[in-house]
């Protein structure tokens, strides 16, 4: 009888030691898990951070970050969450680098069975470094509808340096290859074409880049300082002189002289014109309908206000854009903005650095894009740390 009750408080002792290894296995396993959760919601706020430095002027890093961090439940309250952002990073490679963002999340983790022997909450940290870059960045941008690539003739995309996205439908048949590093689409993935480089994935919609592109940024706010006088039209000298063309631009074979051309009524040419030009952008307010074998060799301006834009064509303008049936070549160095316009392409080869539209669609034809020396990506955040 005496050896019974020895047992009993031997069990006690061993039962609580078992409670506390469980105690320590679930609470161990629970803080693993939420600085996982932690981890993921510092990782955006740094990316949001860095996003906020692409902006000319821009001082709202730290809104920025803490805001993401609150909509993914780390709310800086100064107490139980503390959001800590330093603009350049104070620690790790990135330290001083102005184009990067740090953010450490300090969180007080509630313990379950740790209260047990007196731990009732953890701090977790976590920290996590974003920057700006220009490469490996999205080049073409199908904003609102779908982007379709009809192969039958063996075109499609070739964007070795970037990516594609669209924020509708992928729909690729016949033969169309689509060799880009990133391939992303928002409803309904391709049923046919090839992918040498990114398989398409489905993604979270992208938003527009014009705002964080300098020269896409300057057009937007220009309002009434596009409206200079209507040249005259008669005669169109060569080189045409940049300014605001009031009747739709037809210029035939010409060269445009650098500057802002901005046409009130859009752009119309056919038959064999060739239309060259360097340092120019156009703002077109108007439609734009190339058919025949019509040629276009235009670069962007390197440096100034309009530094990247060869083609802008605003929101509030929705006027389809339509090349047709061309054996001619489009060569369009710098960013080509028609975000709310339906863009297709009927048997061309064009060649751009940036593409944003509405929609696209390739009938049998295919184009090339891609940053270049001159003209870099779209800047972007990254992560670094």
């Amino acid at each position: 009888m005496e050896s019974r009750g020895q047992v009993l408080p031997l069990v006690g002792v061993f039962l609580t030691v078992l409670l506390g290894v469980a105690a320590m296995a679930v609470d161990v396993g629970y803080l693993r898990y939420a600085q996982r959760i932690q981890q993921s919601a510092t990782d955006s706020a740094a990316i949001a951070a860095a996003g906020e430095l692409i902006y000319p002027n821009s001082t709202d890093a730290v809104a920025a970050a803490k805001s993401d961090a609150a909509a993914n439940a780390f709310t800086d309250d100064g107490t139980n969450v503390i959001v800590t952002v330093n603009n350049p990073p104070a620690s790790g490679p990135a330290a001083g680098d102005a184009s990067a963002a740090e953010v450490i999340i300090r969180n007080h983790a509630p313990m379950f069975f740790g209260k047990i022997f007196g731990m009732s909450s953890q701090w977790i940290q976590t920290r996590a470094v974003a920057r700006i870059t220009n490469t490996s960045n999205i080049c073409i941008f199908a904003l609102s509808g779908d982007l379709t690539l009809h192969g039958g003739g063996g075109g499609g995309i070739t964007a070795p340096t970037c990516g594609v996205v669209t924020n509708a439908n992928l729909n690729v048949t016949g033969q169309a290859n689509v060799d880009a590093l990133e391939i992303g689409y928002v409803g309904n993935g391709p049923g046919g074409g090839s992918y040498p480089l990114g398989q398409p994935l489905r993604m979270l919609a992208a938003v527009d880049p014009c705002p964080t592109y300098p020269g896409c940024a300057h057009l937007a706010s220009m309002g009434a300082g596009l409206h200079s006088g209507c040249m005259p039209q008669s005669q169109l000298p060569n080189p045409i002189p940049p300014g605001e063309y009031c009747q739709t631009f037809s210029p035939g074979t010409a060269t445009l002289s650098p500057g802002l051309f901005v046409l009130d009524q859009g752009m119309s040419m056919s038959g064999n014109a060739t239309l060259s030009g360097t340092g120019v952008t156009i703002y077109n307010l108007g439609g734009l309908t190339l058919s025949g074998h019509v040629s276009l060799d235009l670069s962007a301006p390197t440096t100034g206000d309009l530094a990247g834009m060869v083609y802008y064509q605003p929101p509030s303008n929705a006027s389809s854009v339509t090349i047709n049936g061309k054996s001619g070549t489009d060569n369009l160095v710098g960013a080509v903005y028609m975000p709310s316009a339906d863009l297709t392409f009927n048997g061309n080869v064009p060649n751009m650095t940036f593409l944003v539209a509405a929609s696209i669609t390739m009938n049998g034809g295919g184009m090339g894009a891609g940053p270049s020396q001159n003209y870099q990506g779209i800047p972007h955040a990254v992560l670094a740390e």
